[in-house]
């Protein structure tokens, strides 16, 4: 299938559905990413294959002409079918994410959903095909501060320990056992002796040293976490201590997150051909799909499916309908599929960028906002997958606050606000756009001129947020299934909003609060210290925490064995299919 051929018709055909459709050349050069020449060069190779009729502009300033041969309609269909027959699903997929009418799959759509999900192949390998909203940003777990991909590297990689969430305690992994002096200084770890790499040698010590060394350097998202670590010693080929320059009793939670994922010393690290240990490897990694297969010398028990298979899909209102999406999806369509909802999948939160000058440094311009962002009001107005209203980072603290609009004018005369437009940041994701457009309009109600400003989810992910061109912004938080880790991170993390947009000296005062945290022995004490820490930075409303969002996934019901990861996915490698699926697929994908 020529791309793009098709890709230019979908453009076109959103200006006219005649056959015969003017254009400007420079504009299809733009669509197609080339000169006008080579734009020219590809209209003259359709033409010589009866596709099209190319009718060039005579003179400056004259409109050109194309004439197709059929209608567009006629044309994805007989790709679509030939592309089903072949099982072309890279085919498929680029086709139902063009603007064209959705109408048009209709009559193959169930062909269409039965290449998602779950599959056989003709050797009965079993394959599980699902759809990833955007693409992927980085797998390198020095830089990862994505849920998407912290939970994909836990998939390829192990670390050396674990945390339980539901026994809130620390369970062997790599290391089957390890001690602590009485001070907290002094880490010693056993590893076993049957771990091996995705290139086939063992897992030693030296490979563990490597690791935290290269997390601890200063660019890195666990630099924070690492920064106490005196020295490192290998005492033999299977054990580590670790010494501290101070006391940490968390330190060991540090080493059960995805970013501390165990990497070989002999291998340069590469996030495209990632070599760890982890129950999948990955085979194949481009922007159109990343496919993971079962690592069949496992240390633990090898996944039970033997292929995963995520394809990027940003746009297209026909993939509403699909099911196994990485994100929310409402799918009723075909009973087989059961929809799965999970509550307080982390927390949206607005955080003010206190490096700047100006009105929103103002306390009561601060609390203005906070009065005027009534969630109550937006969860009844329909938004998808809302969940419930926030007032702390976690759910189960979380108690509706009730706001009072009444008191935004005489906060708004006391900041000085003058109707000045204030510079509101936020992700290009479509919930987070009709989101802040919604908060945009409210504050308009008052008076309040907000200004929109999109930024990439990669800069807002990677610590290149333009803090000179940003007074507040809307963002989502993911915790890992550690809570109190979570937070820490989340407080902590370089790449995160909390430290990119705090200043100095409110960074200064949190990280007396989080040591305190983080020294406390008593789970108890901890949890109130965490109340405080929320406390102070909502009171001051430096953070105002939205709402914890719901997140909705349809699956097969012959799916089993699936248990919750960290980060509100479920578990590849304990995934299983109860029985032969009735769709068989060739085992070489296209």
């Amino acid at each position: 299938m020529d791309k793009d051929y098709f890709t230019m018709r979908a453009q076109l055909y959103e200006q006219t559905t005649d056959l015969e459709v003017p254009f400007k050349l420079n504009n299809l050069a733009d669509i197609w990413f080339c000169t006008t020449k080579n734009a020219k060069r590809k209209l003259q190779q359709y033409q010589s294959k009866n596709m099209l009729t190319y009718l060039p502009g005579l003179g400056r300033g004259n409109v050109s002409r194309l004439i197709f041969s059929k209608q567009l309609e006629d044309e994805v269909l007989e790709v679509l079918e030939q592309s089903l027959a072949k099982d072309a699903f890279s085919d498929i997929l680029f086709l139902l994410q063009l603007p064209i009418p959705k109408s048009w799959f209709s009559s193959i759509s169930t062909e269409i959903q039965h290449m998602f999900g779950l599959q056989v192949t003709e050797n009965q390998q079993e394959i599980l095909r699902s759809i990833v909203r955007r693409k992927l940003t980085t797998l390198d777990p020095l830089q990862t501060s994505v849920s998407m991909e912290a939970f994909l590297i836990t998939q390829i990689s192990d670390t050396l320990i674990k945390y339980d969430e539901q026994k809130k305690t620390i369970i062997p992994h790599i290391a089957h056992n390890w001690k602590v002096s009485d001070d907290y200084t002094e880490w010693t770890f056993y590893l076993r002796k049957s771990v091996l790499f995705h290139h086939g040698r063992m897992l030693d010590s030296e490979d563990v040293k490597h690791t935290l060394l290269r997390s601890k350097e200063t660019n890195s998202v666990s630099a924070w976490q690492l920064k106490s670590i005196k020295a490192i010693q290998c005492g033999n080929k299977f054990t580590i201590t670790i010494y501290l320059n101070k006391p940490d009793p968390f330190f060991i939670r540090y080493l059960c997150t995805a970013n501390m994922a165990i990497l070989p010393r002999d291998v340069v690290f590469d996030e495209y051909k990632w070599i760890s240990t982890g129950p999948f490897r990955i085979v194949e990694r481009n922007d159109e799909r990343l496919v993971l297969e079962a690592f069949d010398a496992y240390f633990l028990e090898r996944p039970l499916l033997d292929r995963v298979e995520f394809w990027t899909a940003q746009t297209g209102d026909t993939l509403t309908n699909i099911p196994m999406q990485f994100t929310s999806v409402d799918y009723e369509e075909n009973k087989a599929y059961v929809e799965r909802r999970k509550l307080g999948v982390g927390v949206n939160f607005i955080c003010f960028n206190t490096h700047r000058q100006g009105v929103p440094q103002h306390p009561a311009f601060r609390e203005a906002i906070y009065q005027l962002i009534d969630c109550q009001i937006a969860s009844e107005q329909g938004f998808e997958n809302y969940g419930t209203i926030a007032s702390n980072y976690f759910p189960e603290k979380s108690i509706a606050p009730i706001k009072n609009p009444d008191k935004i004018a005489d906060l708004l005369k006391e900041a000085n606000y003058q109707g000045e437009k204030v510079i509101f940041a936020t992700t290009q994701h479509p919930t987070a756009l009709k989101e802040s457009k919604w908060i945009r309009d409210r504050a308009a109600q008052f008076g309040i001129t907000l200004e929109q400003k999109i930024i990439t989810h990669h800069e807002a992910s990677y610590s290149n947020v333009p803090k000179e061109e940003t007074d507040l912004m809307m963002m989502g938080e993911i915790p890992a299934s550690d809570n109190e880790m979570a937070y820490l991170d989340f407080l902590n993390n370089p790449y995160l909003l909390p430290q990119q947009l705090l200043n100095p000296s409110i960074l200064l005062e949190l990280s007396k609060k989080l040591d305190a945290m983080k020294l406390e022995k008593s789970a108890s004490k901890r949890d109130a210290l965490q109340t405080n820490i929320d406390r102070y930075l909502t009171e001051n409303n430096y953070l105002i925490y939205l709402h914890h969002p719901e997140k909705s996934q349809s699956l097969h019901s012959m799916i089993k064995g699936i248990a919750e990861n960290p980060y509100g996915y479920f578990d590849l490698s304990k995934v299983w299919i109860e029985t032969k699926p009735l769709k068989k697929v060739k085992s070489n994908y296209k």
